[in-house]
């Protein structure tokens, strides 16, 4: 069988679960409506309306500060002329969170149990690429 990659994990579960606390915030905290959020947010209405019903992206739950991180996103994507290219930066800042990245290798680990002690994610030794 094969093993799932950390990758998979974060297009999986991770971004959709962004997407979702996102569509949460435009929508209730900002006012927005479904169609204004799947524009910002390059989806499609119903992908907006199975994240308000709980029917996408619903294995994830956040904490509160990952939360007020993606608040914040959400504040700079609104407030930012250059939208589209100011979602991509977010997202790849809030993947990038330490918090993030341990709910992935949870997942991860959760999945593949010959993992338990693995810490590929936070091993900067292993993950830094060396032009020399």
């Amino acid at each position: 069988m094969q093993e799932t990659m950390p990758q998979e994990i974060e297009v999986r579960y991770i971004l959709p679960a962004i997407r979702r606390e996102l569509a949460r915030i435009f929508i209730k905290e900002h006012k927005r409506s479904q169609k204004e959020a799947a524009k910002i947010l390059g989806l499609t209405e119903a992908a907006i309306s199975q994240y308000q019903h709980s029917k996408r992206a619903r294995e994830v739950v956040f904490s509160d500060a990952v939360v007020n991180e993606i608040r914040k996103s959400a504040d700079k994507v609104l407030t930012d002329k250059n939208a589209k290219q100011r979602l991509m930066a977010e997202m790849y800042r809030i993947t990038n969170l330490t918090t993030v990245r341990q709910v992935l290798c949870d997942i991860h680990r959760a999945q593949s149990k010959d993992l338990k002690h693995c810490n590929v994610c936070f091993d900067e030794e292993l993950i830094t690429i060396k032009t020399n």
